[in-house]
């Protein structure tokens, strides 16, 4: 299976997927400069205190890619199946579901690393800058810390399962547009605040790991359905 991934990797030249990624990071970087610019004097100020600011953080890393994971599904699996790759590989001497296997860890894995990175960087970049001008009027402790790594970690792990949700719609007519879309659209229900960040579905717990667990199950079922209908 690691044979397999390498190769899958190298021949879709991964490696330019971190670009991308370190831009997406500068851009959130950005924005939530601005965020915390404009918003400075308000009531409801995103970063009037560690946990909501945090919160912040690891809506907008999920956010961004939960989409990443839509168009990672797209180019690995949607695009081969329209252009008949698939078809050309499932002929080599490997079986099908470890062909597909093979893309989904990657998407999983790749997913769920950056959404940790990237909440750990921001989280870290934000107890720096803190360091310096004191916007933030609490404190964090380890204990505080060590909390927020273990929530980054689900939180991470139920995002990563969540973005093989726009799998099975792409499958339906191997559609990339749909793909896109539907990722687009989990993003927005999921991701979106009722009352700011620190109120929103994912901070019901049972929801994103309820999700997560849907879009685990997708990924198994993608591969059960190899032998029938996928194929023909």
């Amino acid at each position: 299976m690691l044979k397999l991934i390498q190769l899958e990797l190298r021949k879709h030249r991964f490696a330019r997927n971190f670009r991308t990624v370190g831009i997406a990071n500068l851009a959130l970087i950005l924005f939530l400069i601005l965020i915390g610019f404009t918003d400075q004097g308000a009531e409801d100020y995103a970063f009037a205190d560690y946990h909501v600011s945090f919160m912040l953080i690891d809506t907008f890393a999920r956010a961004v890619f939960i989409i990443f994971g839509g168009a990672l599904i797209a180019k690995l699996i949607i695009s081969e199946y329209r252009n008949k790759t698939m078809n050309v590989m499932f002929t080599y001497p490997i079986k099908r579901q470890k062909i597909i296997a093979a893309k989904l860890i990657i998407i999983f894995v790749f997913t769920f690393v950056m959404i940790l990175f990237t909440d750990l960087l921001m989280g870290a970049l934000l107890v720096i800058t803190n360091q310096f001008y004191s916007f933030i009027p609490d404190t964090l402790t380890i204990s505080d810390a060590l909390v927020l790594l273990l929530k980054y970690t689900i939180s991470s792990l139920s995002a990563a399962g969540m973005a093989l949700i726009p799998l099975f719609f792409g499958m339906r007519k191997h559609s990339v547009t749909t793909t896109l879309v539907s990722s687009i659209l989990l993003v927005l229900v999921v991701c979106s605040g009722f009352n700011g960040p620190s109120v929103s579905i994912n901070s019901i717990v049972f929801i994103p790991l309820t999700l997560g667990a849907i879009g685990l199950w997708i990924a198994s079922l993608s591969m059960i359905r190899l032998e029938t209908k996928d194929v023909n």
